[in-house]
């Protein structure tokens, strides 16, 4: 193997045992479990590390019908938790959901906390952050429509999910019936200064004011059906002129463009009114040609600074979450709860699945700071998990290789009698790796380079 390859090989690896260290300990899962006396102590299957093979098993293939909770299985016994049995290990998994709820939460919480950096680059520096709303259906089997009625099939899980870019991931997901409409998903606590990008069905004049009044910046496209009132209309040179009835009040978005009213120009450009029955702003309505069609949308996003285009192009980034879910039904194998006809099984697999996609998320970021030579790591999962893992020493201090000495001969010592668990099995092999190997990789790298 190439030198320069086999150096590659080694940082990548050591990025992934990372990463699954710091988000999947198993003994600390056993704790959480206990804690939420999901499980009891001492019993014949450990719940820390079913939990993490329900995980690992949104990231691997599987050709097996029973699914996600075969494939975990399998990992369970194969990661040293011996023999199980089918219905065994499944009462177990059905019982940890609030574990990676609780997990998953935390996670989340931690990514909000550090989306504060790094900040966003270009154009996109002037915001405090662009925000997402989405929500995406999942089809789910007949037997679980009592509990999660459906509008396109007969029983549907949807998930409401706010992406962060600054954070590159989720920053809020929760999980409703198919026939809970977008809208209706989503609460937001708006942060000013924050951009926030919706489809067409989060459309509701009161959300876009209260934003607007909480300092906050929105862009969305605008129904069909909308008809807001224009106050005005702008040239290309940037000429404002009034728009106004003959009985001289505001006139509808639909009769201004059908009188001739608006500059007659492909791109338009208007200020408009927006009114509830509480409270009013006045907002701005740009439409911009694509694919043979008119596409008209609403933003508070200041004249001065973006045009008509740069609008359109910024409506762009919505893209980023419809990525994530397109993930989630892929590659995380997400769409396969369709299977599932327990609700119990449901919600594990789901928290599940979502907590895999946070680790692929911080695998991503941590490749993409050593690919750029940054030497510092995004610490979000230390906060949802402190490491118990031991920091690498630099090469020729003694007291950092006495002690690693030692944990080697204690390791050594525990498999001499037997007592190591299956959860300490698999910690110490990924810790080990990481421990001994890290300060020779960190070397390696420096001579190639």
């Amino acid at each position: 193997m190439n030198p320069d390859d086999r150096v590659i090989r080694e940082l990548l690896a050591d990025v992934v045992e990372q990463s699954a260290l710091n988000l999947l300990d198993p003994d600390r899962l056993q704790a959480i479990a206990e804690d939420l006396r999901v499980v009891e102590r001492r019993r014949s299957y450990h719940a820390g590390l079913v939990t993490v093979c329900i995980v690992i098993s949104a990231l691997q293939r599987s050709t097996d019908t029973q699914g996600r909770l075969a494939d975990a299985r399998w990992n369970y016994e194969i990661l040293g938790g011996g023999p199980t049995k089918e219905s065994g290990f499944r009462k177990v998994a059905r019982k940890i959901a609030p574990v990676l709820q609780l997990l998953l939460a935390r996670r989340l919480n931690a990514l909000v906390c550090n989306a504060t950096t790094p900040e966003l680059k270009g154009r996109l520096s002037a915001f405090r952050d662009v925000l997402v709303p989405d929500g995406c259906a999942f089809k789910l089997a007949k037997r679980l429509a009592s509990s999660y009625a459906g509008t396109g099939n007969d029983s549907e899980l949807k998930l409401h999910a706010v992406y962060s870019l600054r954070a590159n991931g989720l920053v809020s997901i929760h999980a409703t019936a198919g026939t809970v409409n977008d809208n209706d998903g989503f609460a937001p606590q708006w942060q000013p200064g924050a951009l926030y990008i919706w489809d067409l069905g989060y459309n509701d004049y009161a959300r876009a004011i209260d934003a607007t009044a909480a300092g906050a910046l929105i862009l969305q496209r605008l129904k069909s059906n909308a008809n807001p009132k224009v106050v005005a209309s702008y040239g290309p040179t940037g000429h404002r002129r009034e728009l106004r009835g003959e009985n001289g009040k505001a006139i509808c978005l639909d009769e201004a463009c059908a009188m001739g009213l608006v500059h007659q120009q492909r791109v338009l450009d208007l200020d408009v009114e927006l009114r509830t029955k509480e409270q009013s702003a006045l907002m701005r309505v740009v439409c911009v040609p694509f694919g043979g069609e008119d596409r008209y949308y609403l933003t508070s996003l200041p004249r001065q600074e973006y045009s008509a285009y740069e609008v359109a192009e910024l409506y762009r980034l919505r893209w980023e979450v419809e990525l994530f879910f397109r993930g989630l039904k892929g590659a995380i194998r997400l769409d396969e709860v369709r299977r599932l006809e327990n609700e119990d099984s449901l919600h594990t697999i789901v928290y599940g699945t979502l907590l895999a996609a946070t680790l692929v998320r911080d695998i991503t970021a941590s490749l993409n700071q050593l690919e750029a030579g940054e030497s510092e790591q995004d610490n979000a999962s230390n906060e949802a998990f402190p490491p118990t893992t031991a920091q690498c020493e630099p090469q020729g201090r003694p007291e950092a290789n006495q002690r690693a000495t030692k944990a080697e001969k204690k390791d050594q010592s525990h498999q001499r009698s037997g007592t190591q668990t299956a959860a300490e099995l698999l910690r110490r092999r990924l810790t080990d790796r990481a421990r001994i190997s890290s300060c020779a990789r960190s070397s390696a790298h420096l001579s190639v380079r």
